[in-house]
C-alpha cells in the first residue's frame, strides 16, 4: 500500500516545481508587438546602432542580436568597468506579430596584481534580475515599433 503513494507523490511534485519555475519568469524580458518579425528584426538592429550600441552578432535567419556596451566605473579607485551583453531573440507568432525576447548578462572586469604590473580579469555574473536596466533598452525600442 505504502509503494503507490509514493509513486505518485514523485511525479506530483515535479510537476508543481516546474510550473512554478514557469510562473517565476521575468515578464519584463519579453513582448509581443503588433508587427512582422523580419521587420521588427531591421527596426530593432537600426534602433540599435542609432543608440551607439556596439552590434557584436547578427543572425537574420534566426532573428538573433546581440550588442555589446562597456562602462568604465569612474569611481576614485576604480580599475574596472562592466560590460552588457544583451541578447535579443525575435520569432514570429503569427504573420503580423513576433515576440521579442531579451536577455541581458553583466560581467564585471577587475584589476589586480600591483601598479606596476596590473592584471585585469573578468568577472561573469550572469543574467541581470534588475527590470530597470531592460526598461530602459525597452524605451529606446518600442517606440520605433509601434
Amino acid at each position: 500500500m505504502t509503494p503507490r503513494p509514493r509513486t505518485l507523490l514523485l511525479p506530483l511534485l515535479s510537476i508543481f516545481f516546474w510550473i512554478n519555475a514557469v510562473s517565476a519568469q521575468n515578464p519584463e524580458r519579453t513582448k509581443t508587438i503588433m508587427i512582422p518579425a523580419d521587420s521588427a528584426y531591421r527596426k530593432i538592429v537600426r534602433a540599435l546602432h542609432d543608440s551607439g550600441y556596439y552590434i557584436a552578432k547578427l543572425d537574420r535567419p534566426s532573428g538573433f542580436i546581440q550588442t555589446r556596451v562597456y562602462d568604465k566605473n569612474t569611481g576614485l579607485f576604480s580599475n574596472g568597468g562592466d560590460t552588457k551583453i544583451s541578447n535579443f531573440l525575435i520569432s514570429p507568432l503569427s504573420d503580423r506579430t513576433a515576440k521579442i525576447v531579451l536577455n541581458i548578462f553583466l560581467i564585471e572586469r577587475h584589476r589586480g596584481g600591483s601598479f606596476d604590473s596590473p592584471n585585469y580579469y573578468d568577472e561573469n555574473k550572469g543574467i541581470i534580475r534588475d527590470d530597470k536596466i531592460y526598461q530602459q533598452i525597452w524605451n529606446k525600442i518600442l517606440p520605433l515599433l509601434q
